[in-house]
């Protein structure tokens, strides 16, 4: 029998584990996939506990799991594949690193959240721009609106630079709602660009695994 492949994701923003180890085993049937939605993205210590925990063949960060795995790639195996989706180099519009969002919109998220409104709605409505198609169902799965808010908080104050891609295979959509796919390749030269796709993980995925199982 073929050796499974084992693979440790660390998920996007609000981004509920089940329905992202699901398309990750569409993409990859014959894997075993733990997929990890970081609490404190900042910290290090919870990096290196997750990523000893789950040691596996292949590594792929989705979105703010990307930059994550980006910031933590020193507890990574040498010898182990690795992969950004939708790769963030930085999540704002400063610094001509790719990302589209402006600090006043991540700051009016991180605002809302913090009130006592509806999470659904305020996800519903995020999601509906970022072109993820998850069960609206699965929204309960998702963390705390406190952990949310630390996701938000990582995604504004930290960035990286290509270098920090070297080791890594990078894919993104070409029409992906949070990222320029033009500005990035700039800065990733091997960067992989998937026609017609965009934030979803799902078209990004079927990339990898053509390039991995190939």
């Amino acid at each position: 029998m073929e050796e499974k492949l084992t693979i440790t994701a660390i998920s996007g923003w609000a981004v509920p584990e089940t329905w992202f180890a699901e398309q990750i085993k569409e993409a990859f049937p014959n894997s075993e996939v733990r997929v990890v939605y970081p609490e404190n993205p900042e910290n290090e210590e919870e990096a290196q506990n997750i990523l000893s925990r789950l040691p596996a063949q292949l590594y792929i960060g989705y979105s703010l799991g990307s930059l994550w795995l980006l910031k933590h790639q020193d507890h990574l195996p040498s010898n182990s594949q690795k992969a950004i989706l939708a790769p963030i180099l930085a999540f704002l519009n400063t610094g001509q690193l790719g990302g589209k969002t402006s600090e006043t919109q991540l700051k009016y998220l991180i605002k809302i959240l913090s009130r006592d409104s509806n999470k659904t709605d305020v996800l519903r409505d995020f999601f509906f721009h970022a072109d993820l198609p998850y069960p609206e169902s699965q929204i309960k799965e998702i963390p705390s609106r406190n952990i949310l808010i630390k996701g938000l908080k990582f995604l504004e104050n930290n960035s990286v630079t290509g270098k920090e891609t070297n080791d890594f295979l990078s894919i993104i959509g070409e029409n992906d709602t949070f990222l320029d796919a033009g500005v990035l390749r700039d800065h990733i030269p091997d960067l992989e660009i998937v026609k017609d796709a965009g934030h979803s993980p799902n078209p990004l995925l079927k990339q990898l695994a053509k390039r991995i199982l190939s």
